[in-house]
This record gives C-alpha cells, sequence and structure tokens, in this order.
C-alpha cells in the first residue's frame, strides 16, 4: 500500500514539473534541447553541493578537533 502511494506522489510531481516547465505543450525535439540543457545542469548542480557540503563537514571538524585539543 505504501509503495502505491508513494509510486502516485512521484507522479503527481513528475506532473507539476511537466506543468511548470511548460514540457507538457513541446514537441520532441524542443524536449531533447530543454533535457540536454536541463539533465547536466542539475547534474552539476547536485554535484557541486555534495562536494560543498562534505567540504564544510571536514572543516568543522578540523576546527573542533584542533579547539578541543588545545
Amino acid at each position: 500500500m505504501a509503495v502505491k502511494r508513494l509510486m502516485t506522489y512521484l507522479y503527481w510531481l513528475y506532473y507539476q514539473y511537466k506543468l511548470i516547465t511548460c514540457s507538457e505543450l513541446m514537441v520532441p525535439s524542443e524536449l531533447l534541447i530543454f533535457y540536454t540543457v536541463v539533465v547536466p545542469m542539475l547534474a552539476v548542480i547536485v554535484y557541486m553541493v555534495y562536494i560543498f557540503i562534505a567540504m564544510q563537514i571536514n572543516l568543522a571538524f578540523q576546527d573542533l578537533t584542533l579547539y578541543h585539543s588545545g
């Protein structure tokens, strides 16, 4: 039951995305160009956030250990 609700929710989110970006009205060639730009851009943003957050956590732990060690 929970899987069905999750799938329904994901479908709803995808449909909302299609409505917001107006991709429901695009022809296939426009969709290809649109997703060729959007998907790599989102991948770069996720990668940058992942690297930045990991670096900030590492620096925070280094500062914390230096503070406690004296």
